[in-house]
C-alpha cells in the first residue's frame, strides 16, 4: 500500500498530462487543414500546446522553429514532471534526461552540416543547464567538427568522440551512431544502481527490448541498403543482448545475406518478425512493439515510474506525428494521404 501511495500522485499528474495529448479527431482536424499558419494557429488553441505557442505569430513562424517548439514541448512536459517527482523517481527520470541530453548532442552536431547554427532550447533552456553539463549554445556554433568537439572537452562525451575522430574518417552517422551507443551502454551499466523494485524490473524489460530490436534493425538496414561487411557491422551494434542471446548476434552480424540473416532470426524469440522483415516494414513492427511493452508495463508495474515512461513515450510520437503533418501539409497532400503518413 505504501508503494501505492507514493507513486499515485505523479501517476495522477500523468493522467492530467495525458489528457492533452492529440486525440484522433484532433488528427483528423489538422488533415482537413490548408496551410501551416491554420496548423499553428490549431496548436495555439490545444490545451496541449497552447503554453508554448502562445507568444509565435502562426504567420512567421518557420517550418524549422515550429519542430524544435514540438521538441521544446515534449522537454517542458518532461521538467514538469521532474520538478513534481521525489528523490526515488529522479533516479529513473535522469535517465530519460540523459536520452535527450544525447538527442541535443546529435541536433547540434547536424548544424555543423547543415550551417544552421542556432539551437534554441526556449523555456526548456533554465532546466537544461541546471542538470547539464553541456553548452548548447557554443556546440550549435560550431562550424568543424573538430570545433564541436574540442566544446565538449569538460564532459563524459569528449574522449569518446575525440578517439573516434582520431582513428577513422568518421561521417556524421558513425559519430551519432557511436552517441547512442556509448548512451545504451552506460544507462545498462547503471540501471541496477540506480533502480529499485518494480522500476528495475520494468526498465530492465522495456531497455532490453529496445536495444535487441534496434540491433536487429540496424543490422537489418546495414545489409538491405548499405552492403555493409560483417566485419564492419560491429561498429554498429550495442553490445549487449536482452532475450537475444549473445551467440544469436553474433550470427545476424556475420550473415552474408538478407536470406541468412532472417534464417537466423527463426531461431531466435524474435521469429515473430519474419513476415515484417520480408515484407519491408520492419521499422513500423518494432515501433509498435516498443510501444506495446510501454503500455503493458503500466499494468504490470503500476506503482512505479512505468506510467510516466509510457507518457513520454507517447508525446514523443506524437512529436514526430506533427513534424510529419507539417511538412504533409507544406507541401499540399490531401487529407486521406496525410493521415496515412501521419498515423502510419
Amino acid at each position: 500500500m505504501g508503494n501505492l501511495l507514493s507513486y499515485s500522485g505523479i501517476v495522477t499528474k500523468i493522467r492530467a498530462m495525458q489528457a492533452n495529448l492529440i486525440s484522433s479527431e484532433d488528427y483528423q482536424a489538422i488533415a482537413d487543414l490548408e496551410s501551416t499558419s491554420e496548423f499553428i494557429a490549431f496548436l495555439k488553441n490545444h490545451p496541449g500546446y497552447r503554453e508554448i505557442f502562445y507568444h509565435y505569430d502562426e504567420h512567421v513562424l518557420h517550418r524549422g522553429q515550429a519542430e524544435k517548439v514540438f521538441i521544446n514541448g515534449l522537454y517542458q512536459d518532461f521538467s514538469k514532471i521532474y520538478e513534481f517527482a521525489d528523490p526515488e523517481q529522479r533516479n529513473d527520470l535522469n535517465f530519460i534526461f540523459f536520452r535527450y541530453e544525447v538527442d541535443v548532442l546529435k541536433s547540434c552536431m547536424q548544424m555543423i552540416y547543415t550551417k544552421v547554427n542556432d539551437y534554441n532550447l526556449d523555456i526548456f533552456a533554465p532546466f537544461f543547464n541546471r542538470h547539464s553539463s553541456i553548452d548548447v549554445k557554443a556546440l550549435a556554433s560550431s562550424q568543424t567538427i573538430d570545433e564541436y568537439i574540442n566544446h565538449l572537452r569538460a564532459t563524459p562525451y569528449y574522449s569518446l568522440l575525440y578517439n573516434l575522430s582520431n582513428a577513422s574518417a568518421a561521417t556524421p552517422f558513425d559519430y551519432q551512431m557511436q552517441l547512442d551507443i556509448y548512451y545504451y551502454k552506460k544507462v545498462w551499466q547503471l540501471k541496477d544502481k540506480r533502480l529499485n523494485g518494480d522500476n528495475r524490473l520494468a526498465f530492465t524489460q522495456r531497455l532490453g527490448s529496445e536495444i535487441d530490436l534496434l540491433n536487429i534493425l540496424w543490422l537489418y538496414r546495414s545489409k538491405k541498403y548499405f552492403n555493409v561487411r560483417s566485419a564492419d557491422s560491429y561498429a554498429y551494434v550495442i553490445p549487449i543482448t536482452y532475450k537475444l542471446t549473445k551467440e544469436k548476434l553474433v550470427q545476424l552480424t556475420e550473415s552474408a545475406s538478407i536470406d541468412e540473416f532472417i534464417a537466423v532470426i527463426k531461431t531466435t524469440y524474435y521469429e515473430h518478425l519474419i513476415s515484417s522483415l520480408e515484407d519491408g516494414s520492419i521499422e513500423n513492427t518494432c515501433q509498435k512493439l516498443i510501444t506495446k511493452i510501454y503500455k503493458d508495463n503500466t499494468s504490470l508495474y503500476p506503482a512505479s515510474m512505468s506510467p510516466v515512461h509510457y507518457y513520454l513515450h507517447l508525446k514523443q510520437m506524437e512529436v514526430r506525428r506533427l513534424i510529419t503533418a507539417l511538412e504533409c501539409i507544406r507541401y499540399k497532400l490531401g487529407p486521406q494521404d496525410i493521415l496515412k503518413y501521419v498515423l502510419a
